[in-house]
């Protein structure tokens, strides 16, 4: 009898651990497929978009080319999403769409609020803004804006953030310039020390200014013209963003738990007096 015993209690040890053992397995296999898991996802890249047709050229497109663009989305099942949507997939927090894009738009031009933001809320969709520092709080001092020269106050990102179609990134507070620093590369002549101080100094001015005035604090930062060098890139990771923005044409793998495959992504830039279809087709998209 006591025998018995202790061969069933024996058995049920034996048996709990195999259990243990067994669950332990099954979690390790679904951690590593998830880890493995991966998505392509195309991201546009758009500037100015304004009516004038004299204007338009490689970086100004016209609302009605813009509103064509968003069309071919929807009609192809194609479904936006914010960066941040990136950031939470790679993390394990969020899947995203079977076919997600990322729309764009770089400097903060204020035709991005006259002209993009309505055609967000008309078809449902997403889009990323990128904020220069130095335009939005000169362009506060303005009377009356216009579409065609001038960019983004404060309010005016407020009311698109409030819209939840619109995310913002930082975009630098005074280096979208093609100076003898060319945007966010370091000077031939500069220590690491002073570019270090130079370039922390203009991208946190950007983040307070965005999240004084705004109550927005981005996780996104895009680099200017997609001028960077090695001390930048740490900079942008070792100051808290989650994610930075290129401009090199190719389409994005994007894996969970691979934190940086998030950073220098990829982008299409989108021109003018080039057709909807044929765009897409140079992105990758059918």
């Amino acid at each position: 009898m006591f025998l018995n015993i202790k061969v069933k209690r024996r058995f049920v040890i034996i048996l709990l651990v195999l259990v243990v053992v067994i669950s332990m397995s099954i979690t390790a296999i679904s951690i590593s497929v998830s880890k493995n898991h991966s998505k392509l996802v195309p991201i546009f890249m758009y500037h100015s978009i304004v009516k004038d047709e004299s204007s338009w050229n490689d970086y100004v497109l016209s609302p009605v080319e813009l509103e064509k663009d968003l069309i071919w989305l929807k009609e192809h099942g194609y479904e936006t999403v914010f960066v941040k949507d990136l950031i939470s997939y790679v993390s394990g927090n969020l899947q995203l769409p079977e076919k997600s894009v990322v729309i764009t738009f770089d400097d903060g031009s204020y035709n991005n609020f006259t002209y993009v933001l309505p055609l967000l809320e008309k078809y449902d969709m997403k889009a990323t803004f990128s904020i220069v520092g130095a335009y939005s709080e000169y362009a506060c001092e303005e009377a009356e804006p216009n579409p065609l020269y001038s960019y983004l106050d404060w309010s005016d990102i407020i009311k698109m953030d409030k819209s939840k179609h619109c995310e913002f990134a930082n975009h630098t507070y005074n280096m979208h310039s093609l100076d003898d620093r060319q945007g966010c590369k370091i000077k031939n002549d500069e220590t690491y020390e002073q570019f270090r101080h130079e370039f922390l100094a203009d991208i946190f001015n950007t983040q307070h200014l965005l999240e004084d005035n705004c109550k927005i604090s981005p996780k996104v930062f895009a680099y200017p013209f997609g001028f960077t060098c090695e001390p930048a890139q740490r900079l942008v990771k070792n100051s808290g963003f989650k994610a930075s923005l290129g401009v090199q044409e190719r389409i994005n793998t994007i894996t969970v738990g691979d934190e940086d495959c998030l950073f220098d992504l990829g982008r299409f830039n989108r021109p003018s007096f080039v057709d909807t279809e044929s765009f897409m087709k140079k992105c990758g998209l059918d």
